[in-house]
């Protein structure tokens, strides 16, 4: 047994989804004002429980993205974007062990679904490097399940042939399911648009 067998299901708590007291006179986001939200993803959590703080979504400085899983490169941009706002508010954790290998520390975020990129997969870099290569390097993927893997990891469940259908995923579908609250103010403008 790992730390990920008993991860809790996608939950929400009950709550006003303006983040406004009825009798408050201040404006949404102010800490008195904020009625905590958590939503619990296999590996995410999601608490927004503190004011905002950071206003601008970070910008990709890297040539643009291949596609992945039938997203495009912008759309993959777009939900890293997202996902390193959230952490750069203190709204998003995740605990620091590879989903994949059971390895504790330097993990970082994977994606299957860029329509919901806070359901993600803590990852060592390792694990990220062959997941993303496994179409082009099978023999090596297979080796790295079999001799490093955790046993029924999702891992395992991953398709090797290359994914050529186009999923579609806007930056206004991506903020219509987006669980934050409506006090959470996302510049949509500053989202990667090619």
């Amino acid at each position: 047994m790992n730390a990920f067998t008993q991860a809790p299901a996608e939950n929400s708590i009950d709550s006003d989804q303006s983040g406004n007291s009825a009798d408050s006179g201040c404006q949404g986001g102010c800490r008195s004002d904020i009625v905590p939200q958590v939503y619990r993803f296999q590996f995410v959590m999601l608490a927004f429980d503190r004011p905002q703080t950071v206003r601008h979504l970070p910008q990709w400085r890297w040539p643009l993205l291949g596609p992945y899983n039938g997203y495009c490169g912008a759309a993959r941009i777009r939900g890293w974007q997202l996902l390193r706002f959230y952490q750069a508010n203190g709204w998003l954790t995740y605990i620091d062990v590879c989903s994949v290998t059971g390895t504790a520390g330097r993990t970082q975020l994977h994606n299957e679904d860029y329509a919901r990129p806070w359901d993600a997969y803590p990852v060592s870099k390792r694990a990220h490097a062959l997941i993303h290569t496994r179409a082009r390097c099978p023999n090596a993927w297979a080796d790295f399940l079999r001799d490093e893997a955790l046993p029924n990891t999702w891992a395992t469940t991953l398709s090797q042939e290359r994914d050529g259908a186009s999923r579609a995923c806007s930056i206004a579908d991506l903020l219509e399911h987006s669980p934050h609250p409506d006090w959470v103010v996302v510049p949509e403008q500053e989202f990667e648009s090619r």
